[in-house]
């Protein structure tokens, strides 16, 4: 294999660790821990960490499939995806790595509108309706970014067994 495979690996690679590393932390350790402190810490600590995340993810996934969609291509296998074992495990891959980004996307933005709510009940006790609001968007931010942890860890998977299966 020559350098620029070896260049494309590695990027795929490390671009991959850190969107895969960061997903599953969030959704397995960090958001659980910060939801038994209780709303205001939870919310204080998402909104420090939201500037930081949306970019590091976001770059980080675009990257990891970027560098994947150059080394099928260039590996010229792209044409024989569903036809052997190795193409199905990529395609596989591949499909979980675009819904764990689309995932992605929507859980930042869900994040977003959450932090933009608990913002502006700062100083006076939310009403009835925005509390209401809150717990939905908290609900669904979690089960999103938890539905995004697992989309990689299929992904990861999948391209892992790749060069196993066929």
């Amino acid at each position: 294999m020559n350098f620029e495979f070896v260049v494309l690996r590695i990027g795929h690679i490390l671009s991959g660790v850190v969107w895969a590393g960061s997903a599953i932390f969030l959704a397995a350790i960090l958001e659980p821990r910060l939801r038994t402190l209780g709303p205001e810490v939870q919310g204080r600590v998402m909104a420090a960490l939201a500037p930081v995340l949306g970019p590091v993810l976001g770059t980080s996934a675009l990257l990891t499939i970027a560098f994947g969609l150059t080394l099928v291509i260039r590996l010229k296998r792209f044409d024989n995806l569903l036809d052997t074992n190795w193409g199905l495990a990529i395609s596989v891959g591949f499909v979980a790595s675009i819904l764990a980004f689309a995932s992605g996307i929507i859980t930042m933005i869900t994040s977003r509108k959450l932090i933009g709510m608990g913002e502006s009940i700062v100083g006076r006790p939310p009403t009835p309706e925005e509390v209401g609001r809150i717990g939905q968007l908290a609900t669904r931010a979690t089960l999103l970014g938890r539905a995004t942890a697992v989309l990689v860890v299929i992904a990861v998977g999948a391209m892992a067994s790749a060069r196993y299966v066929g």
